[in-house]
């Protein structure tokens, strides 16, 4: 009994003295539910819908005002359907609604003959022998790239355009909502994810990588004789440098290859972009790692600083899910880490097909980072 006893508490002790096991039993699951819990509990950000009514009458006009009564959705008029579609593009509209030519004449029609049919049921007619009125289409268009809220704006315009058919025609099923995707192709979750993947990889490469290194050298004495040679700290730096570019060239490429073969998801957007973006940013996690490696005197600390460093990042970075429902609060902390810059171009451009002018913001925010810790890491290093 003593013996176990003795096992026990040294166990207990090589336990709480391993600072990484006690960030994993403990930190680490407290961590990851107060950011699902932050996200996800913050309530859900209100669509902004843009309309355009190309009927102008006094019916379109009802539908208008059932939009504008409801609190679910932000509505902005808009002239012209091509100017609505570019500003769903950019991401300053969440969802386009269309009333076409000739939507009062159609509304009028159906109602007249759904007041007739009622009457010949009324009559005692036999309800299969009476056709339905057919349904005044709504068109409704959005974006599939914002996965998530794309999903919302559907289901509000849903259930705003019931409430406003039950009103105006006395009937819920008199209007038809009919969707239409303002991209090339449908996307799914897995179109999504697969960037955000690739610039997590990139990320987790250097902080896990690179970091681990340079500080393993340091311990092992390997910079130390470094030191003593003529080599000036410029070359070993970018002798580092090229080679975590290489194999995150190599691992982006890895990933593209897999998700292209077994799940069917494209580069729709320029191959050269996606190169552009690979690079700026594993530049941008390469110097935060150096950073990190400066600061650090053993692997330990290397390991927990990277660690406390890259889960914020993997979980409000919108890698597994859109962070549009993070309360308002939280949200300069998002837009303060570079994954999420990373993460944003990598979509833009292989899911959007955007050029290197669209996403000019989130590559200029990756230079800056990158600048700014590659002053960092100059002014801390340390060769022992």
């Amino acid at each position: 009994m003593r013996q176990f006893y003795d096992l026990l508490v040294a166990n207990l002790k090589m336990t709480v003295r391993n600072k990484q096991a006690l960030f994993w039993l403990f930190v680490f699951p407290l961590i990851l539910m107060g950011l699902f819990g932050i996200v996800f509990n913050g309530g859900q950000a209100t669509p902004r819908l843009g309309i355009v009514d190309r009927d102008n009458t006094p019916e379109s006009h009802k539908i208008m005002e059932g939009f504008e009564k409801a609190q679910i959705i932000k509505l902005y008029e808009v002239s012209e359907l091509k100017d609505a579609k570019k500003r769903l593009r950019a991401g300053n509209l969440d969802g386009v609604v269309v009333l076409p030519v000739g939507f009062s004449k159609d509304l009028k029609q159906a109602i007249a003959e759904n007041d007739e049919r009622r009457a010949r049921q009324m009559a005692g007619e036999n309800p299969d022998s009476v056709e339905s009125p057919p349904k005044v289409k709504v068109d409704l268009y959005y974006d599939p790239s914002a996965t998530f809220v794309s999903q919302v704006v559907r289901g509000s315009v849903a259930n705003v355009l019931g409430s406003v058919d039950r009103a105006v025609s006395r009937s819920p099923t008199l209007l038809g909502l009919k969707s239409h995707s303002v991209r090339l192709t449908n996307l799914r979750y897995i179109d999504f994810l697969v960037p955000g993947i690739i610039a997590m990889t990139l990320m987790n490469s250097a902080m896990f990588g690179l970091a681990g290194t340079i500080v393993n050298y340091r311990e092992r004495g390997i910079l130390r004789r470094l030191k003593v040679t003529p080599q000036p700290l410029a070359l070993f730096l970018a002798a580092q440098i090229t080679n975590q570019m290489l194999f995150s060239i190599l691992r982006a490429l890895l990933l593209i290859g897999a998700a292209w073969l077994f799940f069917d998801v494209h580069v729709l957007g320029s191959y050269f972009a996606l190169f552009v973006v690979i690079i700026i940013g594993s530049l941008a996690f390469v110097t935060i790692a150096f950073s990190v490696a400066s600061f650090s005197r053993n692997r330990e600390i290397s390991d927990t600083l990277s660690n406390i460093i890259t889960m914020p990042m993997m979980f409000l970075g919108g890698v597994f899910f859109p962070v549009d429902t993070a309360p308002a609060w939280i949200r300069p902390l998002i837009k303060a880490l570079p994954l999420t810059y990373l993460a944003n171009a990598m979509r833009d451009v292989m899911i959007k097909a955007e050029p290197l002018s669209a996403i000019s913001y989130d590559l200029w925010v990756l230079v800056a980072t990158t600048v700014v810790f590659f002053i960092i890491s100059f002014k801390l290093w340390r060769w022992e």
